[in-house]
């Protein structure tokens, strides 16, 4: 008897202990937790498009003439700077000939302008020589000319002089003094006195004739000598027509350094030095690594997310960083694929992007405008049920949500939650509603 009163005493003491234990749990449970405060603002959602970079310009290299590759300076993959020479070509086929033909069709120019400026000469003699004639003849019309007046005037007296003597005449007849005889006789002479002064009078110089002639033979002259000034000109072309196909001739004859027509890689070779090249065929390529740029295939409805001149963030997961490119190209019509290419550049001037790397477009798109926005870690899904914690009196209040939109770091929501809220993001699995809680600082 004493035994069982004693196995009782002992399990009523320990009884006791255990729920003096369980109640100072409950009492002093307090759980330490982490918060962030709720915003209210546009939620924007980042689309990623993956993309890849490819070399902004590609460049052949070209011989101007065909020829055997005499010296090649670079080999695949070396750097070069735009202006760098990177072979010598030495010309093939008869440069040679065509040298001497050009030399010789070059004298023969020079000749017939020799001929022409001769000609030239000859003409500007004969324009001479026919105005000396023109000043002769004018010199020999006028004493001509003065001799005639000096006639004419000497008729004219003449005349004067017999009509005088005829009108004498004339009154001795009407007085009967002289035979009517006499007075015609003397009428006849005075006649043939003015008849002669008359025909003085209007006689033109013969030399007159032989001015006009002079006259003309200036104009035959510089007629002459105009024709010799062009035929001279056209000597002058042929001769300078003839110097630049000589100068070509001999620029083909001598050996041609080709230079890098952009900076950058040498991506392809297809010659070595002795091959022959060709002015059709390029004998390398030089990829262009600066600027680099980024071309993704987009649908028609991530074509409004392009603008051209506007900048872009790029991911580039190889190098684990991410670069600003500006949108150079967005296509209006699609590539065979249905799909429409758009195009941005990136500064490289490290050269650190290589052609073929892979890249994502990071586009931000406006989605909830004006709307609440919580961690994502605080969100807790229970029997179909989302919420969050808010810390209300040091308590964790539960407040039902709605998600809206959401991302890896933040989630749109609505629901009875005030601005600046402060909900709960670490510790919030253990919790239920109602429990004591309390923050930790971001040291702890």
């Amino acid at each position: 008897m004493k035994r069982l009163f004693f196995m009782f005493l002992v399990l009523f003491f320990v009884t006791a202990c255990n729920q003096e234990e369980t109640n100072e749990e409950i009492e002093e449970r307090i759980t330490p937790v982490k918060v962030e405060s709720v915003k209210k603002e546009d939620f924007v959602v980042e689309r990623k498009l993956v993309a890849r970079a490819t070399a902004a310009d590609t460049s052949p290299v070209l011989p101007e003439t065909p020829g055997e590759l005499a010296t090649l300076n670079v080999a695949k993959g070396d750097r070069v700077e735009k202006g760098e020479t990177v072979a010598v070509v030495r010309p093939g086929g008869n440069v040679d000939n065509q040298v001497e033909l050009q030399q010789i069709a070059l004298r023969q120019a020079q000749t017939q302008l020799e001929n022409a400026q001769v000609s030239k000469e000859q003409a500007a003699e004969g324009v001479e020589n026919a105005k000396e004639q023109v000043d002769l003849a004018k010199q020999a019309t006028q004493s001509e000319a003065s001799q005639t007046a000096q006639a004419a005037e000497a008729a004219k007296q003449q005349y004067q002089q017999a009509k005088q003597l005829a009108d004498e005449t004339k009154k001795l007849a009407d007085e009967g003094t002289i035979p009517d005889a006499l007075y015609q006789q003397a009428k006849n002479r005075a006649d043939q006195a003015y008849a002669q002064y008359q025909q003085l009078e209007g006689r033109q110089p013969q030399s007159s004739s032989a001015v006009a002639q002079a006259e003309a033979q200036v104009d035959q002259a510089e007629q002459q000598l105009e024709q010799a000034r062009v035929a001279v000109e056209q000597a002058e072309l042929q001769v300078e027509q003839a110097n630049v196909q000589l100068n070509q001739a001999q620029e083909q004859a001598e050996n041609e350094a080709i230079t890098a027509p952009t900076s950058g890689e040498v991506s392809t070779l297809n010659a070595s030095e002795g091959d022959m090249v060709s002015n059709q065929q390029p004998l390398a390529t030089i990829v262009s690594l600066n600027p680099m740029t980024i071309t993704a295939s987009v649908t028609a409805d991530q074509l409004s997310l392009f603008e051209k001149g506007a900048e872009l963030t790029v991911d580039l997961p190889s190098l684990e960083e991410q670069v600003t490119s500006t949108v150079s190209y967005v296509s209006s019509v699609p590539d065979d694929t249905g799909l429409y290419p758009v195009e941005a550049t990136v500064n490289n001037g490290d050269e650190k992007i290589k052609p073929g790397m892979m890249a994502t477009f990071l586009l931000p798109e406006n989605v909830v405008e004006n709307t609440l926005i919580v961690p994502t870690d605080s969100l807790v899904e229970q029997n179909d049920e989302t919420f969050v914690y808010q810390v209300v009196d040091e308590k964790a209040v539960q407040v039902l949500v709605s998600v809206l939109e959401s991302q890896s770091d933040f989630t749109a929501v609505s629901g009875n939650l005030p601005e600046d809220a402060s909900v709960i993001t670490t510790g919030q699995l253990t919790l239920s509603d109602g429990d004591q809680v309390t923050i930790m600082e971001e040291d702890s």
